[in-house]
Formats: structure tokens, sequence, C-alpha cells
């Protein structure tokens, strides 16, 4: 996992917590926290759909806590980061992965898709659907735009928790709800990225 060891170096050994912290964490995560941190893992593979290859929600908190165990993974900055909000970024982060790295051109089974509506009738997406081919200039500037964004955040977790949830199609107060913070937060976060993404592309119009 290539950006997580990079996102290890950035942060000083002297400032992630020891495997000892980490361990008190976990031991003192309450039931609103787990309850919390389930909600995120499903709304995560949710988002991935196949790409979670049966796995559930335990499998990806599991990893996540396994990844910040290991410092060449994940550190948890302890003094600037709850352990929960970390652990939120931590999933989001593995879930991309196994995302990225799921075969797209693996037939889809129609098992998977066929569903019964409330009548009983079985309905078979599959046979109705149209495959339009994406415009390959507009969808590699889409990803090079997104790119982007995803690392300017990569040093400011909740923002980048809320550009996850903002990239999975969530509004703003389904992702206020999922990542359990106020609208001041929400707000705070928001106006960082806007300014930041405007200021950024200042740069980029400068020097063209």
């Amino acid at each position: 996992m290539k950006l997580n060891k990079q996102a290890s170096r950035r942060l000083p050994p002297e400032k992630a917590a020891s495997l000892e912290e980490i361990s008190a964490a976990v031991e003192s995560l309450s039931e609103e926290d787990l309850w919390r941190l389930e909600k995120y893992a499903r709304y995560r593979l949710r988002g991935i759909g196949r790409a979670a290859m049966g796995r559930d929600h335990e499998d990806l908190l599991r990893e996540a806590i396994a990844a910040t165990c290991d410092p060449g993974r994940r550190r948890w900055n302890i003094g600037a980061v709850s352990f929960v909000h970390h652990l939120k970024g931590v999933m989001r982060s593995i879930s991309s992965h196994w995302r990225e790295g799921f075969n797209k051109e693996e037939a889809v089974l129609e098992t998977d898709v066929i569903r019964t509506n409330e009548s009983g009738k079985e309905i078979n997406p599959l046979l109705d659907a149209e495959s339009p081919l994406p415009d390959p200039e507009r969808e590699l500037a889409a990803k090079e735009e997104l790119s982007q964004i995803e690392k300017l955040v990569a040093d400011r977790p909740l923002a980048a928790l809320i550009v996850g949830g903002m990239r999975e199609g969530s509004s703003g107060s389904e992702i206020k709800q999922i990542l359990g913070i106020s609208q001041t937060e929400y707000e705070t976060e928001m106006k960082w990225l806007r300014r930041t993404v405007r200021d950024k592309a200042r740069k980029a119009e400068s020097h063209v």
C-alpha cells in the first residue's frame, strides 16, 4: 500500500502512538464508538460493492486496526486525531484499495443483481441495462482532478473523510451523520476545502 507508507513517513515516529497506546485505545472504545465505526464500515462496503469480495464490516475494522499496529503501514497521530477518526480514515483508504484492486472485467453473475419487487416479480437489470461508453478524456480529467483533491486533503483527516463521502455520492447531512460531526465542524472543513482547491486552481492557471 504505497500511499499508506508515504503517509507513515510524513508523520515523525515521536508523534505516532506506541503499540501500547493503540492497544489501550482499542480497549477504551465505547459502545457508541463501535457503533459509529460499524456504521462507517458498512457505508464504505456499500460504496465498493462486489469489490468487498465477501468481506464484512468487522473484517474492514480489523484490517484498519492491524494496519495501525504496523508502523510501516499506518501511524496514528495521537496528539492531533482521535482514534475513531483515525480508524475511519484508515478504513476509507483500505476499502478504496480493495476497490482499485478489484477486477472490474470479472463477469457479473445474474444472481448478484436479480432482485424481487414488492409484487414478488423478479427484476434483472442486466436485461435492460444500457452500456454507454464513457468519454475517455472526460473520465481521465475527472480522475486526475479527484486525485489532486485527495492529495490536498491527505494530511487533514476529517477533510479526507468528507471528500470520501462526497466521492460515494453522499449528501452533506448523510456525511455528518456517518462521521458523527457537527454542522460547525462540517462547514469548517468545507470552507477550508473550497479555499484550498480554489487556491490550487489559481496557481495552476498562473502557470499556463
